[in-house]
């Protein structure tokens, strides 16, 4: 059951950025598990590295992360055109 309950905690802190927030500076299964209980949900670091083999193993798993990386560290989405930014093409001010 505790296994359920990390896949939940990391579903809704996908969600809550407080906790998303606090998830930053975790960097271990303990600092996840006590998280976790902060939150109000119980589970174990081992609970934890459970739910993560189990999430290792699902179909599209590794390119669904694969995404979220390019998507994360890409640069932004914007409005230039395909051929990059266009040179300046207006007035240059006088010196005074």
């Amino acid at each position: 059951m505790s296994k359920e309950n990390v896949l939940h905690f990391l579903s809704e802190a996908a969600k809550d950025e407080r906790i998303k927030s606090q998830l930053k500076f975790a960097s271990s299964h303990e600092e996840l598990a006590g998280v976790g209980s902060q939150a109000g949900y119980e589970f174990s670091p081992e609970h934890v590295e459970e739910a993560l083999t189990e999430l290792k193993q699902k179909p599209g798993f590794f390119s669904a992360l694969a995404e979220a990386v390019l998507l994360l560290f890409s640069p932004p989405h914007d409005d230039y055109p395909a051929t990059g930014v266009q040179p300046f093409s207006g007035d240059v001010p006088s010196k005074h």
